[in-house]
């Protein structure tokens, strides 16, 4: 399926190619037969090849489920000419494309975008980072709450919610960490077809793209010291039972050392048989475990 805008430069916009729509390009643009083969399906690596008069580039931009709550590729790919820009995708319904679609039925589209391709392209390619950095918020929500739960006492809780945000951002740079390679590729490699007035608007987008990427490595440490704070927090908490449980064995020790001799089955028993002789006892049992208290406290061990 595919859409042709035209103005001083011609747009085609392919989504999912079939047989036609490659024959097309083919026949119209003379494009290498390796590009016309890898456009029938999406590419696992992102590139950018300056040809004769053209350049091919494989771009991948995260792209949120908000069902599976994970970030994943969405593939776009760009055939830029002087005369002409070239996109193909293979999604038809992803919002990241639909946000951009929405755009361009504006009745200044054609005057301000159809008459440099590379202008058309700086457009397409700044809209996609746009919708990056606005994907992304979420994760920001995510880690102020993680913050605010992690100085209320609820450590252990928020584990596993600091694990799916820590998730979130390996996904979303695993994506997004080739993009502005391959734009500073294009920003070297394309004066030779566009000239060199044309590289200001690639040194632009690489300029978005690391934003979006400071962004992205500013969670990352963020999450990284929180999750360092957490740990820490939980180690103290762990340490401080310890040692409380420590104190109760230590101290309750000569009580309970007493009273198991008591328990024992012998003929003779000190202090068994006089007059409140359970009362002697347990005062007896408690009276060095009281002391063993009050000296600790003194000192500030507890």
């Amino acid at each position: 399926m595919k859409k042709i805008f035209e103005g001083k430069i011609s747009w085609i916009d392919i989504v999912s190619p079939d047989k036609e729509d490659l024959d097309y390009l083919k026949n119209n643009f003379h494009l290498h037969p390796l590009i016309i083969e890898e456009l029938k399906n999406t590419s696992y690596r992102t590139k950018a090849e300056v040809y004769d008069d053209y350049v091919f580039l494989v771009l991948h931009l995260p792209s949120w489920n908000l069902e599976e709550k994970n970030s994943y590729p969405w593939e776009i790919d760009f055939i830029l000419k002087k005369d002409a820009i070239i996109t193909v995708c293979y999604k038809e319904n992803a919002e990241i494309k639909q946000e951009l679609m929405e755009k361009i039925y504006n009745k200044e589209f054609e005057s301000l975008y159809l008459n440099d391709s590379v202008k058309l392209f700086h457009f397409i390619i700044e809209n996609f980072l746009n919708f990056a950095l606005r994907q992304i918020s979420h994760i920001q929500e995510k880690i102020d709450a993680v913050e605010k739960e992690i100085f209320r006492g609820k450590q252990e809780k928020i584990i596993p919610d600091i694990a799916f945000i820590k998730r979130d951002i390996i996904n979303f740079r695993k994506i997004f960490q080739y993009l502005k390679e391959n734009l500073l590729s294009l920003e070297r490699k394309s004066s030779s077809i566009f000239g060199e007035d044309k590289k200001v608007y690639f040194d632009d987008l690489v300029g978005e793209s690391s934003k979006v990427e400071n962004l992205i490595n500013g969670f990352k440490d963020t999450i990284d010291a929180l999750e360092s704070t957490n740990n820490s927090l939980i180690e103290h908490k762990n340490n401080v039972l310890t040692k409380i449980y420590t104190v109760i064995s230590f101290v309750t020790w000569p009580t309970l050392l007493i009273v198991s001799m008591y328990q024992m089955n012998t003929r003779f028993l000190p202090l068994t048989g006089l007059p409140y002789d359970f009362f002697i006892v347990i005062g007896l049992a408690f009276t060095p475990s009281v002391i063993f208290y009050l000296y600790m406290k003194a000192k500030k061990i507890i």
